[in-house]
């Protein structure tokens, strides 16, 4: 019978024996800790309650680590409702650390594989609890049959609920305590919490990605003059084109923990958009290469396969994000060969309509930091609007070339910048916006 974690933050003391105890069970798998003690208050408002939850893998029912793992590594239990991850099947891509909302799935920088919770088969082959319910002191931990019933919206920290995740948190005793019957103000209550709140780091980073910066990159230009040669752009040299598409392939394996099983990334194309992303990005390079060196006919065909392409990355990112499917980007990569197209086939109202498009996006985006307090980077902002935007405006009729230089520029400083504002959802960061929140 499938089984599934219960946990009470009435009696969590966040003690950390839990943590403790899983260490001591899995230490010769475990290279970082798989149950985390998360707390809510850290920095102790009087106002809002103080409470711990701990948290590893909930081994969901409907599991986005095993939905999404391009490699097909995962495997669900049928009848204890275990979520495994099978290292000698992983990759090492880290995609499902993106699409886990839990944070469960930790990467081993020594093994180039993903580890996570086991819920300790070993233990409960033999009519034992899990380590961490065991040795936990306080009986905050549990382990009971798996309740279709159990609430799952609205329970804080516990993001995405549409994963199904096995485990059934009780609630607060005392969830308002006694008002102060004053409120600080605003800007002291938020130097405040910058000051003492640790800041969970971000999964997702520039200096982290530069490689699937590139890669994007050269994508979007490579598929915008394939499509532009189709209609009536610069020619596209073969040499040129193959030697960048090597590049691509380097630069899509550099990012795997075990780039010798890229391959494997091809085996999930039912549901992960990142097998999708390898198997568009292989189709688009091989009838590239067969159109420009002998083939023709199937130019379309192959300038068809690249947007498709662009378009899987985009969805790649929406999955991560967790934002709606048409959740448009100023960087999205489909915008951006578009623009690169029409720029490079002379289409001078494709590429006013695109960038216009992509300036409203890029604008909206800073005014919406703004007004969060967070950095516009208005040097940077407008470095993008003048090279990528206003420049080409101006160069399309004279120097489309050019144009579509600059363009693609701009486009490397807003893609970048798309890469270091990147924010995927976790238990952690869910907590300390709801902090933010109630305090501010």
């Amino acid at each position: 019978m499938a089984a599934q974690f219960t946990f009470d933050p009435n009696r969590c003391t966040g003690c950390q024996a839990c943590v403790v105890a899983c260490w001591i069970e899995n230490r010769e798998q475990q290279s970082r800790p798989w149950r985390t003690v998360h707390t809510f208050n850290a920095c102790g408002h009087p106002q809002l309650p103080i409470f711990s939850l701990s948290f590893a893998c909930h081994h969901c029912e409907q599991p986005a680590c095993l939905e999404h793992c391009p490699a097909d590594a995962y495997t669900k239990d049928a009848t204890s409702g275990n979520v495994t991850i099978h290292a000698e099947l992983c990759i090492g891509c880290r995609y499902c650390t993106w699409a886990c909302p839990h944070d469960a799935p930790k990467f081993n920088e020594a093994t180039g594989t993903i580890e996570k919770c086991t819920f300790c088969p070993e233990r409960t082959s033999q009519g034992l609890e899990p380590a961490c319910v065991a040795r936990c002191p306080m009986e905050a931990l549990g382990v009971s049959a798996l309740d279709p019933a159990r609430p799952l919206e609205g329970v804080l920290g516990l993001p995405a609920p549409d994963t199904r995740p096995a485990i059934h948190i009780h609630s607060l005793k005392h969830p308002h305590p006694p008002s102060l019957g004053f409120q600080p103000a605003a800007a002291t209550l938020r130097a405040f919490l910058d000051q003492v709140l640790e800041v969970p780091a971000a999964k997702i980073t520039l200096r982290g990605e530069w490689t699937l910066l590139c890669f994007t990159t050269v994508i979007s230009f490579l598929a915008a003059w394939l499509g532009a040669l189709r209609l009536g752009g610069p020619a596209v040299r073969p040499w040129a084109f193959l030697s960048l598409g090597a590049l691509v392939l380097a630069l899509s394996t550099a990012h795997l923990g075990r780039p010798e099983r890229a391959w494997r990334a091809l085996l999930h194309l039912r549901s992960s958009w990142l097998s999708r992303e390898v198997a568009a990005v292989s189709l688009f390079l091989g009838l590239g290469a067969a159109a420009l060196l002998g083939l023709p006919h199937l130019l379309p065909l192959a300038a068809a396969a690249g947007f498709l392409a662009l378009f899987a990355i985009d969805r790649l990112y929406r999955v991560a994000l967790r934002v709606g499917p048409w959740n448009l980007h100023s960087a999205h990569t489909l915008l951006n060969g578009a623009y690169l197209m029409g720029l490079l086939a002379g289409l001078g109202p494709l590429a006013l309509a695109m960038g216009l498009m992509k300036g409203f996006l890029y604008l909206h985006r800073k005014r919406h930091f703004a007004q969060q307090g967070r950095s516009i980077r208005p040097l940077v902002g407008a470095l993008r609007l003048a090279v990528g935007m206003l420049g080409p405006a101006l160069l399309l009729t004279t120097h489309p070339l050019v144009a579509a230089g600059m363009a693609l520029l701009g486009d490397l400083v807003d893609r970048a910048e798309y890469y270091d504002e990147l924010e995927v959802p976790t238990p952690q960061g869910e907590l300390l916006r709801e902090l933010r929140a109630r305090v501010l």
